[in-house]
């Protein structure tokens, strides 16, 4: 008879443990079709980020091709675009709040590599000559401001006889990226 109480008391307690977690249950579904459709918006927004999804918005388009060679000059590198800067215009346009951006039409990611070859660039194993195109998706007045800050980006690019062209208030649109398997 005490084992029988004994048991009921434990089965009781394990009752009440699983009612609580129905209740929790409940009370997260209570919430309703407005939580779960979050969700579904915040799944959609990272695929967008990470690149597994197209994606079209306002932006900018900047344009960075060689600058004139002056036969002057001792070394011809000092007019051709390298790596280094289209990093600088895409760390700059990420920093000012860039949602994505591709160099020549091909999205760039966390993972991505650029490398200098000459008179080409190579991203992520795809070779293309100058000029180079990079552009971003986000809010084109704020990322054409943070291009033209005084000392900024543009300023080093010209001081390093790179042709700069911005073309803001484009509509732009890109792929999602190819994944890896």
């Amino acid at each position: 008879m005490i084992e029988q109480q004994e048991r009921n008391k434990d089965l009781r307690a394990e009752l009440e443990e699983k009612q609580a977690a129905v209740q929790k249950y409940e009370q997260s579904f209570s919430d309703g079709p407005d939580r779960f459709s979050d969700y579904a918006d915040e799944a959609e927004s990272l695929r967008r980020y990470v690149g597994a999804l197209p994606v079209e918005g306002d932006g900018l388009k900047v344009t960075l091709q060689d600058g004139e060679y002056d036969g002057n000059s001792e070394n011809p590198n000092d007019y051709i675009v390298h790596e280094s800067h289209v990093f600088q215009v895409i760390n700059e346009l990420y920093i000012s709040g860039a949602q994505a951006i591709s160099v020549n039409g091909q999205r760039i990611d966390g993972n991505s590599y650029i490398v200098c070859t000459g008179p080409v660039i190579t991203v992520d194993g795809v070779q293309y000559p100058a000029p180079f195109t990079i552009e971003a998706i986000g809010k084109s007045d704020v990322l054409e401001s943070s291009m033209k800050l005084s000392g900024g980006v543009m300023d080093q690019l010209l001081n390093d006889n790179i042709i700069v062209t911005l073309d803001m208030g484009q509509k732009i649109s890109m792929p999602a990226m190819l994944s890896e398997s």
